[in-house]
């Protein structure tokens, strides 16, 4: 069953629909918050960025890469955005020079990496960026007391979920963290603001 679903929720259309219904519409408005900080102009690299659901939320004056290795999800992103950039890789080996980026952000993505897998994420996302360069990360977070979320773990793709401490602790490892919000939906949820020292 849980293979169907995934399979269905393959499709691009369907993809951004579920991602609505699970809470992205109110994750969506606190990035925006949060990306009208940023400077006026930039290159981003939104790291596992599926069908770009990120980019309406960034200046458009941005440069903005899509990185994923789903070709499906990129199809999705280029039907939408065919001015922007689309890189079919993954998030441990980016396609793009050292410290040539200056924001990196991953939504909703590591609970899809194992521990591993996340640590070599943050070192090329570290590599790429440049000095004072941005990396936020948004996801929902694990905990055990929350049953909704429990739900809602079953049926994810994503079979890797962090806790909020985890999470930080892996960040302040590769960078300096500026910022963090909690909220809760049907996921609690963890922003970190963090910058490349």
């Amino acid at each position: 069953m849980k293979e169907i679903i995934h399979k269905i929720v393959s499709y691009p259309l369907v993809y951004d629909l579920c991602q609505s219904l699970a809470g992205a519409i109110r994750n969506r408005e606190i990035l925006r918050e949060e990306f009208s900080a940023l400077p006026p102009e930039g290159k981003v690299v939104d790291v596992g960025g599926g069908t770009g659901l990120s980019r309406p939320l960034l200046p458009k004056s941005w440069s903005y890469y899509c990185l994923d290795p789903d070709p499906q999800k990129l199809e999705g992103f280029r039907s939408k955005f065919p001015n922007d950039d689309s890189l079919e890789a993954s998030a441990c080996e980016i396609p793009l020079p050292d410290n040539s980026i200056d924001l990196c952000i991953m939504v909703a993505v590591s609970h899809h990496l194992t521990g591993d897998e996340f640590q070599k994420s943050l070192l090329e996302i570290r590599r790429i960026l440049k000095v004072g360069g941005i990396f936020i990360l948004m996801d929902a977070v694990w905990n055990p007391g929350n049953w909704r979320g429990k739900i809602l773990w079953s049926l994810d793709r994503g079979s890797f979920p962090k806790t909020e401490e985890s999470l930080r602790r892996c960040i302040s490892d590769h960078f300096s963290i500026c910022k963090k919000r909690k909220w809760k939906i049907h996921h609690e949820y963890a922003l970190f603001w963090s910058k490349k020292a």
